[in-house]
């Protein structure tokens, strides 16, 4: 059997970014011959945007012919009332006591609930004590992973509060292979708590803050195989750094427009220049730079820190040029003369 496992969409708008994300989803399915697409929670960013959109949500499904798992996320914890409809093909587990059968393989479903970690191990043993022996079970997870040591910032904008807080070592003695989960966000994780046996979080397929860096990715595995990410053609934001040099020879904005000319169309890139550049090599004053990036921002280009300085009269006074000669003159390695230069450069502008 082959899954295509997804969380944490927070679609807002019919069409927009990522609503085409979960339209890029399917068309993958579609290509991949899946058997199952599961979403692990946070398909929609509220319970509000779920009753308006769950029309178009009918729509889009209808189109395919494989069966469509949804737990609830701690955003859309109130959009899957009983008797609410998404479509023929849709499941919705509102219930970790009730597993859902598809060709002998058990999907369990642990939507977000107010549970604390002692809670939330209790109610894992109790429907493990339900478990067929000797069947394949998975579980779909809406959650908090804390062995996971990267920070907050790797959960997107959730806040610091608990989501359902688990360990690998809870798995360990428990019945599923593999824990699909949501909720967080940055990156795709595959964790092995026990040899066979993964506890996975594919990241947002889309970026929905600038904290979802780099191209997105879903969960794409056949039972019985290790997860690994599948690529998904949708928004991201991407970092750049430029760092200007005062005796670079290529004009700031030339450097910029040739990075983005490099750069994917659905990447956003999230720009971050700083830095000295000499304005009357380019007949550019820092204004003039400061509008032209602002031009440039945009869909494409959106700008997190400016921070640079035109040096023309430090380069040209008398004091520097001797400062200069003196250290050529030395023999320092390079990462040395480069700070060097630039706390001299600061000591300067200060004068």
């Amino acid at each position: 059997m082959k899954i295509l496992h997804t969380a944490d969409l927070h679609i807002r708008e019919y069409n927009d970014a990522r609503w085409q994300a979960l339209q890029e989803l399917i068309q993958l399915g579609q290509a991949r011959e899946i058997d199952v697409l599961v979403i692990s929670g946070d398909l929609f960013d509220s319970s509000s945007d779920a009753y308006r959109l769950r029309p178009k949500i009918r729509e889009l499904f209808s189109g395919i012919n494989w069966p469509v798992l949804i737990i609830a996320g701690n955003h859309d914890a109130e959009a899957y009332p009983d008797g609410a409809f998404f479509g023929e093909t849709v499941s919705v587990i509102r219930d970790l006591l009730r597993p859902v059968e598809i060709e002998g393989v058990y999907f369990w479903g642990f939507p977000y609930e107010t549970l604390m970690e002692a809670e939330t191990l209790e109610y894992l043993n109790l429907a493990a004590g339900m478990a067929k022996p000797g069947a394949t079970h998975l579980l779909l997870f809406h959650g908090e992973l804390l062995d996971i040591t990267g920070g907050w910032e790797q959960y997107g904008e959730e806040g610091r509060h608990r989501y359902l807080p688990v360990k690998l070592s809870y798995f360990y003695p428990l019945p599923w292979q593999y824990v699909l989960a949501g909720h967080f966000h940055s990156n795709f994780a595959v964790h092995e708590f026990r040899e066979g046996s993964y506890f996975v979080y594919p990241g947002s397929p889309v970026a929905i803050t600038r904290r979802e860096t780099g191209p997105r990715m879903a969960n794409l595995f056949e039972i019985g195989s290790i997860p690994t990410p599948c690529p998904v053609h949708s928004r991201y934001y991407e970092k750049m750094e430029i760092r200007l040099d005062p005796f670079q020879t290529v004009s700031p904005l030339n450097i910029i427009t040739e990075r983005l000319s490099d750069t994917p169309e659905n990447a956003t890139i999230l720009l971050d220049i700083s830095g000295y550049f000499n304005g009357a090599q380019f007949n550019l004053s820092e204004e003039e730079l400061y509008q032209a990036l602002s031009k440039l921002s945009g869909h494409r280009l959106e700008i997190a820190r400016m921070e640079f300085h035109d040096i023309r009269e430090i380069l040209e006074d008398d004091l520097f040029a001797l400062f200069w000669e003196r250290l050529g003159e030395r023999n320092l390695a390079d990462v040395d003369r480069k700070t060097i230069l630039d706390y001299t450069l600061k000591a300067m502008m200060e004068l």
